[in-house]
Formats: structure tokens, C-alpha cells, sequence
């Protein structure tokens, strides 16, 4: 019996042992495999990052051709909203000149009113005064008439009657007649300025859409300028990053990491990578995507695409491969702290560690990463930083 328990006891510790065994085995492998990625893993991850730069790359050459058609579209909202304040400030004239006039002819219509009311008034007298049979009719005239002098007295009077009374009638029938003119005058005013009015409120709401839509545009313009500067920041950081792995290359000790510095010392006899006219030379400018004023850390000489890049001086490839600002580049070390880069081609024919010379063709231009057309971007650094790689 205690032997059977003894055995027992030396199975269940056996499986234990190698239990242990097989999770300290599991650890062991476990934290070598996440120091040592495998091959297949890092190409996987490369191919996905790869394709995140190409649909970033795309997404940024889209707004930069919208931003470039918005900023056309811009000049010509501005130039109609100028044209829709111009016609609304016509219109406001014309509208305080046509209530001027409208008031104008209001007040005198009353009193032209006022006085239609007194003539009138003054012939409903004279016709109550004749109907009634106190003024003198000319046979009255003729028969009361002692003598000559009377006769002509009391005749001048009786004209002087009959003309104040045709003058009377003739008043009445030219104050109705210009109250009839003003009144139409006022209903024409009346129906201009309500036109006016009309009109108005349309240019108004015009000069609002416009304000708002010129707005709009001007909104969506900012965020995408936003975006390229973002872009330029990224490039310029790849640029730092450039610089310290070149830094990290080249001060690195020979043999360290598989790499071995380019050992003959550089004399300075650069040549252009190409031939081709210089678009954009060194220095600062506005940036042609993002419109900041920056500095432009190369050369730009414009070439058609498949155009062959060549070494600018012996070296050695330190870096070879896509880079998102630079797009397919190529860095050579020429000894002395001194560096080409090569960038936007379309394939490059060097790796990483090759030994180049002089002339030697290392890449076709292109117009990869943050480009806005064939051409080959060149730069000089030396300690890692740019500086003028002058002119051919």
C-alpha cells in the first residue's frame, strides 16, 4: 500500500515537473519570438503600412486639387458678392429717392385738396347767391342805369363778377385735375417702391448666400491648409529623422550592426544627379502644396518620369526605400560626415550597403511621396543636416 502511494507521488510529481517545463519552455520561446519578429510578420506589417502611405498619399493629392479649384471658385464669389452690394447700395437710392417723391406728392395733394375744398366752397356760394337772386343780371344792368356813367360802372362790375366766377370753375377743374395727376403719380411711386422693395430683399438674401457660401468655402480652405501644414510637419520630421539615422550611421563604429562607414574621405567634387531645369532651388519659400513659407532643405530639377538619376560622388548606400515625404529615396554616404539624398523616383536600382561611383545610375525620377509632378529632389547634408548643394 505504501508503495503504491509512493509511485502515486512519483507520477503526480513527474507530471508536474513537466508541466514547468513546458510553460517555462512556452515563456522562453514566447519572449524570444516578441524580441525577433519573423520574417513573414514584418513583411506583412511593412505591406500594411505601405498601403496606409499610398491611401494617406492619394487622400492629400485629392484636397490639394480641391483646395486649388476652391481657390479659384473664391475669386469668383468674391466678384459677385462685390457686384450684388454694388446693386443693392443703386437699389437703397433708388428706393429713398422714389419715398422722397412719394412723400412729396402726398403733401402736395393735400394741399391741393385744401384748396379744390375752398373754390368749391366758394361756387356752391355764388350759385346759392344767383339762385337766390341777389346779384345783378345785365339787363338789370341796362335798365337801372340813370346815366352813361352808371351804365359803365355798374357793366365793369358785373364783368369783374362773371370772370371771378369763370376763373372760380376754371380753378376747380384744374385742382381736380392735377389731384388726379398725383394720384396717379403716388399709385405708380406706390407700386415702384413696393418693386424696389422686392427687389431689395432679394439682393439682400443674395449678398447672405453669398456671404455664407464665400464662408463656407473659406472654412473648407483653412481645414485643408491645415491638413497640408500637418503634411509639411510630417515631412519635416522625416527630415530630423533623416538626420539622426544618417548621424547614427555614420558615427557608428565599424562592424557595429553589419555596417562599415565609406571609408575614402570626401574632396567635395559633387556632381548633379541629372540634368534638367531647377524649379525650386535651396532655401526658404512658400511651400507649393501647403502655401507656408519654409525652407526647402533641396534642389527641384524637373525631368520626365523614368529620367536616370545618377550618383552625385562615390559613396555608399546607407538608406534605400520608401520614406512617406520623400516618397522612393536613396541616401549615399560620402565619407567626411557628407551625404546626397536622392528623392520622388519611381524605382530605385541600389540597396542598402551597395558601393556606388560617381555617375553611376541609382534610381529613375518619379514623382512618389509628397510631389506635385516629375522631378528629382536633391539634397546635400552634411552631418545629417541640409545645406545649398549649389547649382550645375
Amino acid at each position: 500500500m505504501t508503495k503504491q502511494l509512493d509511485k502515486r507521488i512519483f507520477v503526480i510529481a513527474v507530471i508536474v515537473l513537466a508541466a514547468v517545463l513546458l510553460v517555462s519552455v512556452g515563456a522562453f520561446a514566447g519572449k524570444k519570438a516578441s524580441k525577433k519578429p519573423s520574417k513573414v510578420v514584418l513583411k506583412s506589417k511593412l505591406g500594411n503600412v505601405q498601403q496606409r502611405i499610398r491611401e494617406v498619399r492619394y487622400k492629400i493629392q485629392i484636397k490639394e486639387s480641391e483646395r486649388r479649384t476652391v481657390t479659384g471658385q473664391l475669386s469668383a464669389i468674391e466678384r459677385d458678392l462685390s457686384d450684388a452690394q454694388e446693386h443693392l447700395f443703386d437699389n437703397k437710392i433708388k428706393l429713398f429717392d422714389a419715398q422722397t417723391d412719394l412723400d412729396a406728392t402726398i403733401k402736395r395733394l393735400a394741399v391741393t385738396k385744401r384748396q379744390l375744398t375752398r373754390r368749391q366752397n366758394l361756387l356752391t356760394r355764388r350759385i346759392v347767391d344767383i339762385y337766390e337772386g341777389e346779384d345783378l343780371s345785365y339787363m338789370d344792368v341796362v335798365l337801372g342805369s340813370t346815366n352813361m356813367w352808371t351804365f359803365l360802372t355798374r357793366s365793369y362790375y358785373l364783368q369783374q363778377i362773371i370772370h371771378s366766377d369763370t376763373s372760380l370753375i376754371s380753378d376747380i377743374r384744374d385742382l381736380k385735375a392735377s389731384i388726379e395727376r398725383d394720384k396717379a403719380h403716388q399709385t405708380q411711386r406706390v407700386t415702384q417702391i413696393s418693386a424696389l422693395q422686392t427687389k431689395l430683399e432679394q439682393e439682400r438674401n443674395q449678398v447672405a448666400s453669398l456671404a455664407d457660401k464665400k464662408q463656407k468655402q473659406l472654412d473648407t480652405v483653412e481645414h485643408d491648409k491645415q491638413l497640408m501644414e500637418q503634411a509639411l510637419d510630417e515631412l519635416e520630421q522625416e527630415s530630423h529623422k533623416i538626420e539622426d539615422q544618417i548621424k547614427q550611421i555614420q558615427n557608428a563604429p565599424v562592424g557595429k550592426n553589419g555596417y562599415q562607414g565609406y571609408e575614402r574621405k570626401f574632396n567635395g567634387g559633387l556632381l548633379f544627379p541629372c540634368t534638367g531645369r531647377v524649379t525650386s532651388p535651396f532655401g526658404y519659400r512658400v511651400h507649393p502644396i501647403t502655401g507656408v513659407y519654409k525652407l526647402h532643405t533641396g534642389v527641384d530639377i524637373s525631368v520626365p518620369i523614368g529620367t536616370p538619376i545618377h550618383a552625385a560622388g562615390d559613396g555608399k548606400v546607407i538608406i534605400a526605400g520608401w520614406n512617406r515625404a520623400y516618397g522612393y529615396m536613396v541616401i549615399i554616404d560620402h565619407g567626411n560626415h557628407v551625404s546626397t539624398l536622392y528623392g520622388h523616383n519611381s524605382h530605385l536600382l541600389v540597396s542598402v550597403g551597395e558601393i556606388v561611383h560617381q555617375g553611376q545610375v541609382i534610381a529613375r525620377s518619379g514623382s512618389t511621396g509628397f510631389s506635385t509632378g516629375p522631378h528629382c529632389h536633391f539634397e546635400k547634408r552634411v552631418d545629417g543636416a541640409p545645406v545649398n548643394p549649389g547649382r550645375p
